[in-house]
């Protein structure tokens, strides 16, 4: 976790400053530019519903047990898969496609080794249980046998909560990225920030 946690702040320092410095090409307040601001609000607030979800299923029990259920049953990376979402609407929030396509690739490159090397460690604490759960689940996205399968979950669970409040502490923070994407680009737009380059 603290080699993907590094990796993840390496590669994201060229990323922000280009975000700082650039703008987009579109217009200022055409459809384009509204279209690509709002899905990047919706994917934002996806983001951090998806991992407040996840992490009332995970909190407490990681390493403990198997979760298999709730997003567990779609995925079994549900927190990546919407922290995916997440970057990809970080770049939009910039109304960027090209910063989206880059939020992306650092998501990918940061997080795909994590995820394999925690696989690895789940298939040696839970053995056959979880050879049958990566057979059933896809790793990432979900497919429509997943999607769309009505397997009840538990009624009633315990909710580890100091590490619920902390998830949800962090995961209150993701629509802050609109916030200052908005800011930012105020600030170019009155020429308080330089403008170096336009992105599609």
């Amino acid at each position: 976790m603290k080699m993907r946690l590094r990796a993840t702040r390496i590669l994201l320092v060229p990323v922000l400053a280009l975000a700082l410095l650039s703008h987009h090409m579109h217009p200022e307040g055409s459809i384009w530019d509204r279209l690509l601001a709002m899905s990047g609000l919706t994917l934002l607030l996806v983001a951090m519903g998806g991992r407040l979800w996840s992490s009332a299923y995970i909190a407490g029990r990681k390493d403990n047990s198997l979760v298999t259920e709730g997003p567990y049953r779609l995925v079994r990376n549900p927190l990546y898969l919407f922290s995916l979402i997440g970057c990809v609407g970080a770049g939009l929030a910039f109304e960027s496609l090209t910063l989206a396509g880059i939020f992306l690739g650092v998501f990918l490159v940061s997080h795909l080794p994590t995820i394999r090397a925690e696989e690895r460690t789940l298939a040696e604490l839970f053995g056959q249980e979880y050879e049958g759960y990566r057979a059933r689940v896809p790793r990432l996205i979900p497919s429509p046998r997943t999607l769309f399968s009505r397997k009840p979950g538990p009624k009633v669970r315990e909710l580890d909560m100091p590490r619920f409040t902390s998830a949800l502490r962090d995961g209150l923070a993701i629509p802050m990225i609109f916030v200052i994407a908005d800011l930012l680009e105020w600030a170019k737009l009155n020429e308080v920030l330089p403008v170096l380059i336009e992105l599609p």
